[in-house]
């Protein structure tokens, strides 16, 4: 098995590499090498994982237990531990440094740790539970800490652990390496990683089966996919347009998604960004259990709560809470009960049905969900190919407290991970983007020590770059700067002057007057007046919106100061 010294030298050749072509060479050539068996591992250590995406084990260990470590064998205490991650704001460049300064050498030459051994040291890590298991946990890091062989392997194994790893490696960069490394279809790899959420196994069967063997890769229940997303248009005439003059549209919920699985009793529930929910929303699981009538399957849903006393939908950010809790799940569910709008199916006792097209799948989900009041049942759609109709559909949504309509392709197969306009959204309004934070800059003064102002980007959805759309002061109060700058530290990738760019991790849904073109910023185009409306928790930085929903924006707003009194 691989020495981890030799993914410590990809680590940094990559950190020093901007080029997203020569990243991917890189990785390609390096992953070429490595036996097959051995891939799924060190591919996804490459991604600064440690299990598969799917996979729910982590290692648990907090930044104060991190602390305790680092402080306990590098013999420097613990305040001075701190003041440096005050410094670096990274555990993992914390460690390098108190390494480097470390008061006490062994008195041997440790034998360097394989790939396998910190693979297997962090999955004991991770089963270890149960009272005392946090100085467990601890005792394991450290026995492997005392083998790194630098102060940068040291950086890096306590950046695993913590899963903070920033190399550049994102997912895009990985399905195009593993592609070249074994001369299959780009395609092929991505769809094998919507469908499997795991890239070293999707590595593994690319290197061994080829393009036939990704091609026959398929679902199974209990194994959470990527889900398929939609595209904003402007109005329903567009969303018509798209899909050849009859579409389905179905309400637009202020909800959560959820990804359904069920087998037999057994039901699990996860997020969009593939999290395990199942202990915190056990009347979805109740309701699973008595409406769906299949043995095994895997629906595509939406989580609501309603106010009991108005009928209206409550709030996302309250059915946010109800996704974070892990204790006193009772209490919150009494008061944010929650119901289930499933609305689309992927996998019907023991078959997958993602290649039929989406009349034959909502006809399938009307067969297997039996209906409970409100509490569960298939969202409200209406199949037409009458404008007014469906506009009709779409007010009687806004006034009942939604955020609009989905529109969705009769004809269309369910493409896990994919963003089109085989499913559009159509809201009331049109001026928020989800954006991911790229850099901040520390505060002065009453907010010294705070990061204060955000610049947000878009995704370039053909080179995967992120293009900067401008900067966010507005909408936070003291409470959450700090909490955003808690969050932000750990992320940052360097430093020059009062400004830290940070990796593209942290979404946020951002409001604006109008979009300008702007020579400022490498998107060409600026937010006027954006103003923060709330971190997007449920999505992932590869979900931001694209530089062409930006354009589609900016395009509709040019129309109407074109033509004044029309609506956009």
């Amino acid at each position: 098995m691989m020495l981890f010294k030799e993914l410590v030298d990809v680590y940094e050749r990559l950190k020093a590499t901007p080029s997203r072509l020569e990243k991917t060479a890189l990785i390609a050539g390096f992953i070429s090498q490595v036996p097959a068996d051995d891939l799924p591992v060190i591919v996804t250590f490459l991604t600064g994982r440690i299990f598969p995406e799917w996979d729910q084990r982590k290692t648990g260990i907090a930044g104060q237990s991190m602390i305790k470590i680092i402080s306990s064998i590098t013999h420097n205490s613990e305040a001075l531990v701190v003041e440096s991650y005050k410094h670096t704001g990274q555990l993992g460049l914390t460690a390098e440094e108190m390494f480097a300064k470390r008061k006490q050498q062994t008195f041997f030459e440790p034998e360097d740790v394989t790939v396998k051994e910190l693979y297997e040291t962090f999955a004991q890590i991770a089963r270890a539970s149960g009272a005392g298991s946090a100085t467990k946990k601890q005792k394991i890091l450290i026995g492997i800490l005392n083998r790194a062989t630098t102060p940068v392997e040291a950086r890096y194994i306590v950046s695993l652990a913590i899963e903070n790893v920033l190399s550049g490696a994102k997912e895009g960069v990985m399905e195009e390496a593993i592609a070249r490394a074994s001369a299959v279809p780009p395609e092929l790899v991505r769809r094998a990683h919507m469908l499997t959420s795991d890239l070293g196994e999707t590595a593994r069967i690319a290197r061994l089966q080829g393009a036939e063997g990704l091609a026959a890769i398929t679902i199974q229940p209990m194994r959470p996919v990527r889900p398929m997303l939609a595209q904003n248009v402007a109005s329903i005439r567009e969303a018509l347009d798209e899909m050849g003059g009859t579409a389905e549209f179905e309400v637009k919920y202020d909800g959560a998604r959820l990804q359904i699985h069920k087998r037999g009793d057994e039901v699990r529930l996860y997020s969009r960004r593939l999290e395990d929910l199942t202990d915190a929303l056990p009347e979805i699981v109740g309701y699973v259990r008595q409406s769906v009538t299949s043995d095994t399957a895997i629906l595509d849903s939406e989580c609501i709560a309603i106010d009991r006393a108005t009928g209206r939908p409550i709030p996302f950010q309250n059915i946010l809470t109800r996704l974070r809790r892990i204790y006193k799940v009772e209490e919150a569910r009494a008061q944010f009960p929650l119901n289930l709008r499933p609305f689309d199916v992927l996998y019907h006792n023991g078959q997958s049905l993602l290649e039929l097209p989406l009349r034959e799948r909502r006809r399938v989900l009307e067969t297997i969900v039996t209906p409970l009041n409100g509490e569960c049942k298939p969202a409200e759609g209406l199949i037409t190919a009458d404008e007014a109709q469906a506009q009709e559909m779409f007010g009687a949504s806004i006034r009942s407290g939604n955020e609009g309509l989905m529109g969705k392709d009769l004809n269309a197969t369910y493409t896990p991970g994919v963003r089109g306009k085989k499913m559009v959204k159509i809201k009331s309004v049109l001026d928020t983007l989800d954006l991911a934070i790229v850099s901040a800059e520390w505060g002065h003064g009453r907010k010294a020590g705070w990061l204060t102002s955000f610049e947000v980007a878009c995704l370039d959805e053909h080179s995967g770059d992120y293009l900067v759309l401008g900067r966010v002061a507005s909408g936070f109060s003291d409470e959450e700067l700090i909490a955003m700058t808690e969050r932000l530290k750990p992320l940052i990738t360097g430093e020059h002057g009062r400004i830290a760019d940070v990796s593209p991790d942290v979404i946020v849904e951002v409001k604006f007057e109008e979009i300008q073109s702007s020579p400022i910023y490498n998107s060409g185009y600026a937010l006027r007046f954006p103003r923060l409306v709330r971190v997007r928790e449920d999505l992932s930085p590869e979900e931001v919106n694209t530089f062409a929903r930006v354009m589609n924006i900016y395009n509709i707003q040019q129309r109407y100061v074109s033509k004044p009194g029309e609506q956009p």
